[in-house]
């Protein structure tokens, strides 16, 4: 990637621009293009909704370079495109700020399909397999599959169940605190991933949220 040139400090700050490789090394990491984790990046900082040609020039960047990815970030909802308010045919480009969103869409456009496919190619092989030992296995492998299936599923559940999610996240350390705690045995941990880690979870945020709102009364 060429040097980033200088720009206007009211759009992003130099010492913002610093932090840019650091997307860029997350990106790669999780499967993206590292121009894709700069231009992210980019408008994350940016104060304000920018066009291709000015991401272009931010990072020294060619059109095409630039194009490609907007349309990768687009695919998985990371960025939110709109028309030019003043200039016709050009298009500017933001940040999404539900990053819960975003997670969501990368689960289920990548994680949940490559989990389920493989879960199912476990489950045929497991047919052809008579001996306790690799059944076992296979069985061991089917079982923890279906569990991360059953985690992504609850990520994608989150963002499109709650009108805040980020309450729930917020208290997720002291839900699972609470599940820990309720779920004494292996048998109580089983029947509770298979009758809803979704709906045990929901319900105890809001009797946290109830609790916190009868405290509130107390001192009141």
């Amino acid at each position: 990637m060429k040097e980033a040139v200088d720009m206007d400090i009211e759009i992003v700050e130099k010492k913002l621009l610093e932090y840019l490789p650091h997307y860029e090394a997350f990106f790669s990491k999780v499967g993206f293009k590292r121009i894709e984790g700069a231009i992210f990046g980019v408008l994350v900082y940016s104060s304000r909704p920018l066009a291709s040609d000015e991401i272009e020039k931010i990072l020294g960047l060619s059109q095409p370079a630039v194009s490609s990815a907007l349309k990768t970030l687009a695919t998985y909802k990371m960025i939110i495109t709109h028309d030019h308010p003043e200039i016709k045919r050009m298009k500017i480009h933001e940040a999404n700020d539900d990053a819960i969103n975003i997670v969501s869409n990368i689960v289920k456009k990548r994680e949940l399909e490559i989990i389920e496919e493989f879960e199912n190619i476990t489950q045929e092989s497991l047919k052809f397999v008579h001996d306790e030992k690799r059944k076992k296995r296979l069985t061991n492998i089917l079982t923890t599959t279906r569990f991360a299936r059953s985690l992504s599923e609850f990520i994608i559940s989150i963002s499109k169940e709650l009108d805040n999610p980020y309450m729930a996240i917020e208290k997720f350390p002291m839900v699972t605190k609470v599940l820990k705690n309720s779920l004494t045995d292996i048998n109580q941990i089983k029947s509770g991933i298979t009758s809803g880690l979704r709906n045990s979870f929901l319900n105890i945020v809001s009797k946290i949220e109830n609790e916190k709102h009868s405290n509130n009364g107390v001192n009141e």
